[in-house]
């Protein structure tokens, strides 16, 4: 037995040996340097920490409420980095000279004098966090800071319906259109913003208003009807504001897709509309519709696509000029197609539109 301890007991000694010398990797020296205590760090761009204030680019059109910053800083004299001056350098390039012109016209497009148009422009301005320049705009007014991010203006439309906006020491990249107003005209809806070198004298922005006086007696409603999506057309009378199965109307409508389902597997859905005797026009959902085209209607709009069990199908919200009796009377319409919709119903028509029956084209 003493042998075979004598062994172990020299094994054991090895390997303590070797834990205790076995090499090491040096350690590095730690180089010295000296304590700037006048540096403060960097802070991220278009972030704010510890009342730190960013300037970036202001709110688009609005002319009343300009971007605010906190009037605590801390000021540095550290070097910039590169990051900073290129963030600095990409926001002012931004900006451009003023150099806008506009029209203003009526619905037959006569030119209108005395229209005054209030205009802003947005002035984008990046200010290096802990700078001088951050300290500077901290230290403004609101009425102050409100001049640099939103230079504004008023016009006067001339003789012509023309005005301009051209300032070399004004500059941005957005006008803003505040307000167009004469007394007995209101101004057509969506004419808020462009670019601020758009239009030139001889292609000028042009800007619509309407004579207070120009209203048409319209034949309005907004319905929903529910339909079974079997595919069979449902004929809409607008004038009425009534959904048949058979008979007499302005629109065919149908939606086809079964109700028997199961969870998660997919099929086939479509729908449709077809106008009677006339066609339809799309436009961009949201679009302001006064006066329906001449040309460019189509019979039908179609859709068809794949939906999975237990989900709804639907067109999405559209808007459609429409041509109506051969060109007899003209209107507009908004409508969206579901099935199923809800548990209540296996399929609905929401519908809302606006005819003319006089035959004009003015749809307001």
């Amino acid at each position: 037995m003493r042998p075979r301890f004598l062994i172990v007991l020299s094994v054991a000694v090895l390997v303590v040996f070797g834990l205790l010398f076995w090499p090491r990797p040096a350690k590095q020296p730690v180089a010295s340097s000296p304590v700037q205590e006048t540096q403060l760090p960097v802070q991220p761009a278009n972030k704010q920490e510890d009342n730190k204030p960013v300037i970036t680019a202001t709110s688009g059109n609005n002319l009343t409420n300009p971007v605010l910053v906190d009037k605590t800083v801390v000021v540095s004299n550290q070097t910039t980095d590169t990051r900073e001056l290129r963030m600095k350098q990409m926001t002012e390039e931004l900006n451009v000279p003023v150099r806008f012109y506009g029209m203003v016209i009526d619905q037959n497009s006569n030119a209108i004098s005395g229209v005054r148009v209030k205009l802003g422009v947005r002035h984008s301005v990046y200010a290096i966090p802990n700078s001088l320049e951050a300290a500077k705009y901290a230290a403004l007014s609101t009425e102050e800071l409100q001049k640099i991010l939103n230079p504004t203006t008023e016009v006067i439309s001339d003789s012509n319906g023309r005005f301009q906006w051209t300032d070399s020491n004004v500059a941005g990249d957005i006008v803003g259109v505040g307000s167009i107003t004469k007394d007995g005209y209101e101004a057509e809806p969506g004419q808020y913003s462009c670019r601020a070198g758009d239009g030139n004298y001889d292609n000028p922005v042009v800007f619509k208003m309407w004579s207070t006086n120009v209203h048409e007696q319209l034949i309005t409603g907004e319905k929903s009807f529910e339909i079974q999506p079997d595919g069979k057309p449902h004929v809409i009378d607008l004038t009425t504001g009534t959904m048949a199965e058979t008979g007499d109307g302005d629109l065919k409508v149908w939606i086809r897709y079964t109700n028997q389902v199961s969870q998660g597997q997919l099929y086939d859905w479509s729908a449709g509309i077809e106008v009677i005797n006339g066609g339809l026009l799309e436009e961009p959902h949201g679009t302001v519709m006064y006066v329906a085209p001449t040309d460019g209607y189509i019979p039908s709009f179609g859709l068809q696509q794949q939906i999975k069990g237990g989900q709804s199908g639907e067109i999405g919200d559209r808007s459609f000029y429409l041509m109506l009796k051969n060109g007899q009377e003209y209107g507009k319409m908004n409508i969206n197609l579901y099935a199923p919709y809800g548990y209540l119903h296996p399929g609905l028509i929401r519908l809302s539109y606006a005819i003319n029956p006089s035959g004009s084209r003015i749809l307001r």
